[in-house]
């Protein structure tokens, strides 16, 4: 009908403020979508990403030697193992159990990463996950079990001294490399990685020492009072005061918690920020009881994202060296392949066996630890992209924000 106005088609936006029409370009329609803001979690799927990095890889390779080697040697001097699951482990496969785990799981996030004995098969996934971080929570718990004996005690500081000493080396390394690819700069290679770690290993390595410090101190009027509990009375007069304790206890709680569910951002701070321990301290503490449920979220992301990214790691390496093997079998022929995985399979329980196939038993051995180390390097990752994401939260810091001075040589 004519008297009817007709329609236009056209969005009016003469009435909405310039600042309003920014995001849509005037027009109605979303051009662009700021995914960092939208879903700034999304950071630790690239952090997942970036633990593919060789030079992540390696560094985390070398890291898990490191560790190993340090608590092989503590092992050969006598010091007590800390953690009896591992210790029934061992016993359990020393009693016949070929399917019992052998050694520490913590230098092997899959639980036993690939199979020791011949040659890897094709990925399990059932393989329990969380054993190396039962195994972690139980040797850090050790110290501060009551029941825990002297010697047990000592063994679980040594082992966690070295365990500390060495990530603070690799894990600083590998948060710095990780956070300048997330920060889009120019990468570091192996070496001025290395380098930053080593040079900034200490500040890393302080921000938990500085912590238990504290933890010490403040337990020491506990200490003292133990002694009175050595008698009835002083039994009894504990008993009274007690509640006073357990106040103190809540204040040394909060610091342990602290010092083991705030290290990994320690670390990442200090890969991030360049700062020294008392920074790395007061940000990983603030961050931690600040944004709890953000952290325990992002914890959460990473482990659902770890699941088919370990996966997906052990598949290439096990594709890699069944098809090695495959290869060679085109040559060797059904009968000699069949001797080859026979020996290998008897080399890996324990038999002997020619050079040759101790020689494949051994680089079998190399693929499984690189796999097992991914592990770390991916926590590592995942770490400083949760460092990063709770800056932003706390601080309102841009994701990409990171500290670029060179250190000599670090421009290698």
């Amino acid at each position: 009908m004519s008297g009817i106005p007709a329609t236009s088609t056209a969005t009016d936006t003469s009435n909405i403020p310039a600042a309003g029409r920014d995001p849509i370009q005037g027009d109605g329609i979303i051009h662009e979508i700021q995914w960092s803001d939208a879903l700034p979690w999304w950071l630790l799927f690239r952090a997942a990403g970036a633990a593919f990095s060789s030079t992540v890889i390696l560094l985390a390779a070398l890291g898990a030697l490191a560790v190993w080697g340090g608590w092989s040697l503590a092992d050969r001097l006598g010091i007590p193992a800390a953690v009896e699951g591992v210790e029934a482990a061992d016993l359990a496969a020393q009693k016949g159990g070929s399917d019992a785990p052998r050694g520490n799981a913590l230098l092997t996030p899959l639980g036993s990463a690939l199979p020791m004995t011949g040659l890897p098969q094709m990925v399990a996934f059932n393989r329990p996950l969380p054993r190396p971080a039962a195994e972690l929570v139980g040797l850090v718990s050790v110290p501060f079990n009551p029941a825990a004996t002297l010697s047990r005690m000592i063994g679980a500081l040594a082992r966690i001294g070295w365990f500390v000493a060495v990530w603070s080396i690799f894990g600083t390394a590998i948060a710095r490399h990780v956070a300048l690819k997330l920060a889009g700069e120019e990468v570091p290679g192996f070496t001025q990685s290395l380098w930053y770690g080593s040079q900034k290993w200490l500040s890393a390595f302080n921000s938990v020492a500085f912590v238990l410090l504290g933890i010490v101190a403040l337990s020491l009027p506990g200490a003292l009072l133990g002694l009175l509990m050595r008698t009835d009375i002083g039994l009894a007069i504990a008993g009274v005061v007690w509640p006073l304790v357990l106040v103190g206890g809540i204040v040394l709680a909060i610091l342990a918690i602290g010092a083991a569910a705030g290290w990994p951002l320690m670390v990442g701070g200090v890969g991030v920020e360049r700062g020294d321990s008392f920074q790395a301290i007061s940000t990983a503490f603030s961050y931690l009881y600040q944004r709890p449920l953000h952290y325990a979220f992002y914890l959460f992301v990473a482990v659902v994202v770890a699941l088919p990214t370990l996966a997906a790691a052990e598949l290439f390496a096990t594709a890699t060296a069944n098809l090695a093997l495959w290869a060679a079998s085109l040559g060797m022929g059904h009968t000699r392949t069949a001797e080859v995985l026979a020996g290998l399979e008897t080399a890996g329980h324990g038999g002997g066996g020619s050079f040759g196939i101790t020689a494949l038993g051994f680089w079998s051995r190399v693929v499984g630890a690189i796999v097992g180390s991914f592990g770390w390097g991916y926590f590592w990752a995942i770490a400083t992209a949760s460092y990063l994401l709770l800056r932003r939260d706390v601080d309102g810091t841009e994701l990409d924000e990171v500290v670029v001075e060179e250190l000599p040589g670090e421009a290698g």
